[in-house]
């Protein structure tokens, strides 16, 4: 089901839930280099920005990440730096690839791996015997109606999708975005086949580009920190 457009009331009303896209990037729009290393990007934070990066996390009830960035980066995507409880880690994982030592399966948080029907069933066997595995209907690819729904029936109501761009993707594809915020290096990374913050197929009309309007912006410790509502004017 697809609800491009709705607004953020009606969104709230459907999904009983709010829904931030957040990510990190080069001035040129990268978020890895062409290796899709995305760990690399990490030299340029500083301690501040951790611990707010932290402070985020710590102020949702869910982080949603895609299989890949469990791949390549193998983030904890726990609350560190700062006080605050850790959040529900949720990894869209649609033939079950996560692998079996990665920290979204230590048992240190919550963690739900949602696979589709056609994900092999000896994979969500192994899985389940470290963590939670949500099955969800759709053969090829994730529900994000589906799986916000089975989120929001466990009381989640705040979710942060911290990547990568493909899942970035999916989610401003659907219209299920509230806000979005970007952090931005003052570096030039270039690469054709380098990922960007948003990926996936992309728009080819100018009528489907969503429009984003701005609520902030601010410079720490040399980020460019930009935060926006996500359709223009909310209400």
């Amino acid at each position: 089901m697809s609800v491009r457009g709705l607004s953020l009331s009606r969104l709230t009303r459907l999904y009983g839930m709010k829904v931030t896209v957040g990510g990190f990037m080069s001035m040129d729009g990268k978020i890895a280099p062409a290796d899709r290393i995305g760990r690399k990007f990490f030299k340029f934070m500083t301690p501040r920005h951790q611990r707010m990066l932290h402070k985020i996390r710590s102020r949702v009830d869910a982080i949603i990440v895609g299989v890949d960035t469990v791949i390549v980066d193998n983030p904890s995507l726990t609350v560190r730096n700062v006080k605050g409880k850790n959040p529900l880690r949720v990894v869209l994982d649609s033939n079950a690839r996560t692998p079996l030592k990665s920290k979204v399966t230590d048992g240190a948080a919550p963690t739900i791996i949602a696979v589709t029907k056609n994900a092999p069933k000896r994979r969500i066997e192994l899985l389940r015997k470290k963590t939670e595995v949500l099955v969800l209907k759709r053969s090829r690819r994730i529900d994000l109606g589906d799986l916000l729904r089975e989120l929001r029936n466990r009381g989640v109501h705040r979710v942060l999708v911290e990547g990568g761009g493909e899942t970035r993707w999916s989610f401003f594809k659907e219209g299920l975005v509230d806000d979005f915020f970007v952090w931005i290096t003052p570096h030039i990374w270039g690469g054709r086949d380098a990922p960007t913050l948003v990926d996936g197929t992309g728009f080819l009309h100018e009528d489907d580009a969503i429009p984003l309007k701005l609520k902030s912006s601010r410079v720490v410790d040399n980020l460019l920190i930009l935060s926006f509502h996500v359709g223009g004017a909310h209400g």
